[in-house]
């Protein structure tokens, strides 16, 4: 397949690598961008969760190959943006590309009205990729999963999840594929928006570790959004994190903390959240208005708002 990544971002970049390996990818830049990116080759330190325990830690380089306008007949255009900018570059994508094909790699809380608005229903699917990590100078540090999440939302799309599937299939990526889309990206925002808004306070992980209220406190806040998002719908059986907060707080604190601290895939996952913290800010303020909207007692994350 012939495929247009938006960005050269830590997410496009990993899936680029990935990818590449069967197919054709081209990254979308802005012109200031193009003679620092096009061509340029970087060194990569990533997990790649696709091979064995033994292999999994592989070394080498990347080379992006960049273009100015998505034009070109593209079989997919990814676009691994924050939420909060999906509407916009969309606007300006369907401009350029008004019959290509789209994998909106982001979260998602609004759900698909203004998207609906700017794409044909069956010119789309929705996904979330299964990796993370940080830029360090010229490497990528990351890691790649075996998985990733795609859906369709209306029936229209059903025939382009089934060619994504089978392309991410082809690189040894294999596909979640949730009842509802919208649901999964909804309790994923979920699990990282209000720890997002708190990590925020101190921007290291560590400091905020050693703050163990305010880690309650955003454990808290995300069991709140979980009961959010029963009245909007989701069955929080299917979803088996929603239950595990309903731990006590003394379990769940020292596992949480020693999986940041000594998981190899988790640090680079946490590495990465610190460059979305804006995101999941937003998304904190959508959650809270949703909840003030449902009359909703949401102690905890009007707590967490007093950070922003």
């Amino acid at each position: 397949m012939k495929i247009l990544i938006v960005g050269t971002g830590v997410i496009g970049t990993l899936y680029a690598h990935a990818l590449s390996e069967h197919h054709e990818i081209t990254h979308l830049v802005r012109e200031s961008k193009f003679n620092i990116m096009n061509e340029r080759t970087i060194s990569y330190d990533i997990i790649d969760e696709r091979e064995d325990k033994e292999n999994m830690y592989t070394i080498g380089e990347y080379t992006y190959k960049c273009a100015l306008h998505a034009e070109g007949n593209y079989d997919l255009i990814i676009v691994p943006v924050n939420s909060f900018q999906l509407n916009e570059v969309l606007e300006t994508l369907i401009k350029q590309a008004p019959n290509a094909n789209y994998l909106l790699f982001t979260l998602n809380w609004d759900g698909t009205r203004e998207i609906d608005s700017i794409l044909k229903k069956e010119q789309y699917i929705m996904g979330y990729p299964g990796g993370g990590g940080t830029f360090k100078g010229n490497l990528l540090w990351g890691n790649i999963g075996q998985d990733v999440k795609l859906g369709a939302v209306y029936e229209e799309q059903k025939p382009l999840l089934g060619k994504t599937i089978k392309m991410f299939e082809e690189c040894s990526i294999v596909p979640e594929t949730p009842a509802s889309i919208l649901h999964a990206l909804w309790m994923h925002n979920v699990g990282a928006s209000p720890l997002g808004v708190g990590l925020s306070k101190y921007n290291d992980i560590d400091r905020f570790l050693k703050d163990e209220k305010l880690v309650e406190t955003c454990f808290k806040a995300m069991s709140e959004c979980y009961s959010l998002c029963e009245k909007r719908g989701v069955n929080l059986s299917e979803y088996p994190e929603a239950e595990m907060y309903n731990m006590p707080f003394s379990v769940i604190y020292p596992m949480f903390k020693n999986n940041l601290e000594e998981n190899p895939i988790v640090q680079r996952f946490t590495a990465h959240a610190l460059l979305a913290i804006d995101e999941m800010k937003d998304n904190f303020k959508k959650m809270l208005q949703s909840g003030n909207e449902m009359k909703m007692t949401m102690p905890n994350m009007q707590i967490l708002d007093k950070l922003i």
